[in-house]
């Protein structure tokens, strides 16, 4: 918004009450910039059904809303074959994401997608009482998908869920 005030004699000075720049997140006049995409999370919380082996790899793509773009990913986390990788029941962890797309503005992340899937070693059957993948954005937000009380059971057994 800008208001008009007489400088002088015939002259009209503009006084804006909030700069351009400023409202654009300093973006400069004329071109605005909203939040972006900067970092990206999977946290679980194992049940007491089973536990996620130590040689159980977790895979998920993290994809917008019409699933043209990939957002983040990971591959094989968490499966070293070592004691450190096992999820006992009712433990947590989270896993960092690759972020795919850095810079993508907040608005094209809305309604994002999960997939998230597993490769065992032999058997094993993962029972998770919550699954969330949060995306972080510069400005401090946050856009979270989260998927309550499954089953990965097998060899490339798979869940997908969605940000509300």
């Amino acid at each position: 918004m800008a208001s008009v005030e007489r400088g002088g004699p015939g002259q009209d000075v503009a006084v804006a009450d909030q700069p351009v720049a400023a409202a654009c997140n300093g973006g400069g006049e004329g071109y605005c910039v909203g939040p972006t995409l900067s970092r990206a999370e999977l946290f679980t919380l194992t049940g007491d059904g089973d536990n996620k082996d130590h040689d159980t790899g977790i895979y998920i793509t993290v994809k917008t809303n019409d699933e043209k773009s990939l957002l983040a990913s990971i591959n094989n986390a968490d499966s070293s074959g070592k004691d450190m990788t096992t999820y006992n029941d009712d433990s947590h962890h989270i896993v960092p994401l690759v972020v795919e797309a850095p810079g993508t503005g907040k608005s094209e992340c809305y309604g994002f997608r999960v997939r998230m899937w597993i490769k065992t070693n032999g058997n094993d059957n993962w029972t998770i009482d919550v699954a969330r993948v949060t995306l972080y954005f510069s400005d401090g937000t946050t856009l979270v998908a989260e998927k309550f009380g499954f089953n990965l059971d097998g060899d490339g057994d798979t869940v997908e869920f969605a940000a509300l």
